[in-house]
């Protein structure tokens, strides 16, 4: 009733007026349901993490309305090109969606152990004394 009361007097001549008015300020508030396209639009970013796309992607599947078969498409479409895993499933065409999200975990396992070894290597290499600089004239 609050949004009618707030309708500027005499706006409404007639039920066709009421009936605009009413759905135009109804209609734009209302959730609109999610479609393919933007299930599409979840692409891997150059610098992200198999698991965070993955997170992403299935965030928004489980909100449109597709086949398991569009899912692993678009997925694969939508991997960060020169990766392995992108590489595994063009290679081995996992035959359904939780077959791909099982071999997901693996990659994604590996990518985080990867990450890990890195990080305690630069910090191996960044706590080490620095070299003792030779005296340049030989003495």
């Amino acid at each position: 009733m609050a949004w009618y009361r707030s309708l500027p007097q005499g706006s409404i001549t007639s039920w066709k007026d009421l009936c605009k008015q009413f759905t135009s300020h109804f209609t734009a508030s209302r959730k609109h349901p999610k479609t393919e396209a933007n299930l599409e639009a979840v692409r891997q970013g150059p610098n992200e993490t198999l698991r965070s796309y993955i997170e992403r992607f299935n965030k928004e599947a489980v909100q449109v309305d597709v086949t398991d078969d569009m899912k692993k498409y678009l997925m694969r479409k939508n991997l960060r090109d020169g990766t392995k895993f992108k590489e595994m499933v063009a290679i081995e065409k996992p035959a359904t969606w939780d077959e791909i999200l099982h071999k997901a975990q693996a990659y994604m396992q590996f990518e985080e152990e990867t990450m890990a070894d890195a990080m305690r290597q630069t910090r191996a290499e960044d706590n080490r004394p620095p070299r003792e600089q030779g005296n340049k004239n030989g003495d």
